[in-house]
């Protein structure tokens, strides 16, 4: 697609460059209502490249900024959340969240404590990295939402039926957005067309991430729409994807439980990952770790 797509009437996909290596770009999303204000979905990283593109696809629209009426975000992480104090200081909009994502960024802004690194078994070699990772800010500068929303709420957005779906498991309260007429759903990071998108990213939680994330595919699964992802492309095909992604995570677990009594180290070592054991490092070794000791402890329907 080109760095600005109309999806639907009224529905305008723009691709917002991301710093540092990994994928290329976000997907940001413009939504228009029937009385000409604009609503973004997730503008993106925090760099002034990425809101020059997302405002750069408002003027395309012939649109000024201080016509963007509300910014929601499907979650926290600065790729898709990073750029919203700037976009929201630029047009006065109202920023709207899920509440446990309101939470979760509240608390990882005063810091999250280090994961028990003896009881995962990691030689000590490896720990300053990590430690690193954990002390690496996830949600910086994300403002507090003017609103919170909870799952079923209907946004409000004149002349569409935009509804909240709260899918917690890549982070706490991650939302998916379906607009129900246009047969439409904005599925941020918990679906993607090929990416495997990581899971329990958005600080502690008293649930475990991968139940979480299992009971919302199943839910997005059941949708005959669009899917309008976070990254990557729009595609179709929700059901054979969402039982994809089930697999994947249900099949990891497998491989976990083969290693019973191993310390997490241990399992995530011996277990597959894309571009090899050898090249995780810093967040993703952490991650890895993190969504291991998860799997461990994920009891399988």
């Amino acid at each position: 697609m080109d760095r600005f797509e109309t999806i639907a009437e009224g529905v305008h996909a723009v691709r917002i460059p991301m710093p540092g290596g990994g994928l290329p770009y976000s997907l940001a999303y413009l939504v228009e209502d029937d009385r000409g204000r604009l609503h973004v979905i997730d503008p993106g990283s925090p760099t002034v490249e990425a809101t020059g593109a997302l405002l750069g696809a408002v003027d395309a629209l012939g649109r000024t900024p201080h016509d963007i009426a509300s910014i929601v975000i499907t979650h926290l992480h600065a790729d898709h959340a990073g750029g919203t104090a700037a976009v929201r200081a630029a047009s006065g909009s109202t920023l709207l969240m899920h509440a446990r994502e309101a939470e979760a960024a509240a608390a990882l802004a005063r810091g999250i404590p280090a994961p028990d690194l003896d009881a995962w078994g990691v030689p000590a070699d490896r720990r300053p990295e990590l430690l690193a990772a954990v002390a690496s800010p996830i949600a910086a500068g994300l403002p507090a939402p003017d609103a919170v929303l909870a799952d079923g709420d209907l946004l409000d957005i004149p002349g569409r039926r935009l509804r909240a779906l709260w899918t917690p498991g890549h982070t706490p309260g991650h939302l998916c957005l379906h607009e129900e007429d246009a047969g439409l759903v904005f599925t941020g990071d918990h679906v993607l067309p090929t990416v495997n998108s990581g899971l329990g990213l958005g600080g502690p939680t008293a649930t475990n991430p991968i139940a979480d994330y299992l009971a919302g595919l199943s839910r997005i699964g059941e949708l005959d729409a669009l899917a309008l992802p976070g990254h990557e492309h729009p595609f179709t095909g929700l059901a054979e994807r969402t039982a994809a992604l089930r697999e994947h995570h249900l099949r990891r677990s497998r491989e976990v439980a083969a290693h019973p009594g191993g310390t997490v180290w241990e399992i995530a070592r011996d277990l597959t990952w894309t571009g090899g054991w050898d090249s995780l490092s810093g967040f993703t070794l952490l991650s890895a770790l993190a969504q291991t000791a998860q799997h461990r402890d994920f009891v399988a329907p």
